[in-house]
């Protein structure tokens, strides 16, 4: 006869599903508002889409910001830091990494929104 499994019980002693289900809906995030923004730290940056992939939940991040058009804005330091780490770690040759290194400066900006990637960004295409 097989074992019955037991559900693993979190600290308050309801079962992870059901405190993951009763947590989640007493959730609400601080919104920012329209036209405001927020400084953060690349390594945060990293950290969020990190946690977001180990959850298995990062080609819906990558199509919900394709559909809403959400974008974000990079000083030239962080820009060149990244491009630096990529080739210092021969990462050049992957299609993002290329795109990455060899990415158009904003002069560029008029010729991407017209052919309608007001992003300026092509990380998605290879080639």
């Amino acid at each position: 006869m097989a074992k019955k499994s037991k559900s693993k019980k979190s600290a308050t002693g309801k079962s992870r599903t059901a405190a993951s289900k009763a947590g989640a809906a007493k959730v609400t995030p601080t919104y920012l508002k329209k036209g405001a923004s927020y400084r953060m730290g690349l390594h945060d940056v990293i950290r969020a889409v990190k946690m977001i992939d180990k959850h298995k939940h990062l080609a819906k991040l990558v199509n919900a910001s394709k559909k809403k058009g959400a974008s974000v804005r990079l000083d030239a330091d962080t820009v060149n830091l990244v491009k630096d780490f990529v080739v210092k770690h021969k990462m050049h040759a992957d299609p993002v990494g290329k795109h990455i290194v060899n990415a158009a400066p904003r002069a560029a900006k008029a010729t991407a929104a017209a052919a309608g990637n007001p992003a300026e960004c092509n990380f998605g295409k290879a080639g």
